[in-house]
């Protein structure tokens, strides 16, 4: 990898680092979100999908850039970090499918 483009992946992944925890407290409203649907048996209204859809977009596209990363010629130590972001995100996409699987369970 390129010099240049090692210190753009760098700077965003300082961007995700940040935005990590805060989808994770997104991601576990949506699980709470859920868990309360069903059992008052109710639907989620349509700004709750759109929370959940994009959310999951999110992590998706973070997901695959990560992965796109991780395919070239990083550094044994960038592939790692890619790798722990990745799975980071797969957590949180994985809750958050769960989740919205509850909401269709109805």
């Amino acid at each position: 990898m390129e010099k240049t483009q090692i210190d753009d992946i760098n700077a965003q992944i300082i961007k995700l680092r940040a935005a990590r925890p805060i989808w994770g407290v997104e991601a576990n409203d949506l699980v709470e979100l859920a868990q309360n649907a069903e059992r008052a048996a109710a639907k989620p209204d349509e700004r709750t999908m759109q929370r959940v859809r994009g959310l999951i977009e999110t992590t998706t596209g973070w997901h695959n850039t990560l992965l796109y990363w991780e395919e070239q010629d990083a550094a044994p130590a960038l592939s790692a970090e890619f790798r722990v972001l990745r799975g980071s995100l797969d957590a949180m996409r994985s809750e958050v499918a769960n989740a919205t699987g509850m909401f269709h369970s109805e």
